[in-house]
């Protein structure tokens, strides 16, 4: 396909003139990036899949193009430095979000929560519900992406996930383009993984976007399957941000500054300190063990689509382990001395 050849040539060319010329750097000496590697490596990744989304919905769909730029500018500017308070971005974020999900129409059809059903049937509050659920995404996408592959190996997990039920088809794309989609992603996240370049905020956010728009436009055509496999197969992203909430009000931390606390930063820490020195393997290795996890719940997951009780024991499942596994690694990262 010359597509992706155009690609991975554009991935090249963008990543050696950042590199040479010094654009985009990672580093800006906040707390939470203690953990990347002390290189200045570019933070191309965002405009990358930007590129990406905008060949693959540009055609069907023009004004959720606008939506995934607008999400992607400001994560741009938080990478730049150019914005630097999270209210702010977080307010420009769901002003966005609103705007597309009135326009778009993309909103939450059913939960099969009665009450909360008879709520989200009166229009403005099933918006107001729709924007809550894509916001929670969005940063909690940006959470995670604290190692290399992380978030692209969890979003090629659910796009892998949804190609193996047939349930990208009722989104209409042709298979090439799909194909397209599958091949670039897996070029980006080889390349992230050797250190080539991070996604950044204009990144993650892009990528929380897309795959809540993807999952939403599927539960709704679909008709039938059940709303708890949708939120089972983004987990990991929104349970790690409602947490990191709770878990910085209990602390009396702002919830919307970024700490060192993350699961994946103390496995992180665990991994390099117990078993491998180095930075970047320690890194990857996270990476891999928290996706290989999520891959195989997901898989299970996949059996019954259908049933809620089925999903609901994966989710529960699922946050007890997460609370298990992370008091055991934060006792270890704070409490051990």
């Amino acid at each position: 396909m010359i597509e992706i050849l155009i690609f991975f040539l554009i991935l090249i060319i963008l990543t050696f003139i950042s590199k040479k010329f010094g654009l985009f750097p990672n580093f800006t000496g906040e707390n939470h990036q203690i953990f990347l590697d002390e290189k200045k490596i570019p933070l191309i990744g965002g405009i990358l899949f930007l590129i990406l989304s905008l060949y693959i919905f540009y055609e069907k769909n023009p004004i959720f193009c606008f939506m995934i730029f607008f999400i992607f500018s400001i994560g741009f500017f938080s990478d730049t430095g150019i914005v630097k308070s999270p209210k702010i971005r977080i307010l420009f974020q769901s002003l966005i979000i609103t705007i597309g999900v009135y326009f778009l129409d993309i909103q939450i059809s059913s939960t099969r929560i009665s009450l909360l059903d008879n709520i989200i049937e009166v229009k403005i509050f099933g918006i107001i519900f729709s924007v809550f659920c894509l916001m929670i995404l969005i940063n909690g996408s940006n959470f995670i992406d604290g190692l290399n592959g992380l978030l692209l190996g969890y979003c090629l997990i659910i796009l892998f996930i949804l190609a193996k039920l047939d349930l990208l088809n009722f989104l209409q794309f042709e298979k090439n383009l799909l194909l397209f989609l599958f091949l670039s992603l897996i070029i980006m996240l080889f390349f992230n993984y050797m250190n080539f370049f991070y996604l950044g905020d204009g990144g993650s956010y892009s990528i929380g976007l897309v795959l809540g728009f993807l999952l939403i436009s599927i539960y709704n055509l679909s008709g039938n399957i059940s709303p708890f496999f949708i939120i089972l197969l983004l987990w990991y992203p929104c349970f790690e941000n409602l947490f990191s909430i709770l878990r910085k009000n209990k602390f009396k931390n702002s919830p919307i500054i970024a700490d060192n606390k993350h699961l994946h930063q103390l496995l992180f820490f665990f991994i390099k300190e117990k078993f491998i020195k180095k930075n970047l393997f320690s890194n990857n290795i996270s990476s891999i063990l928290i996706n290989s996890y999520n891959l195989i719940i997901m898989l299970v997951s996949s059996i019954n689509i259908y049933s809620s009780n089925f999903q609901t024991f994966l989710i529960v499942t699922n946050v007890l382990i997460y609370f298990i596994v992370y008091k055991y690694l934060f006792i270890y990262r704070f409490e051990k001395k």
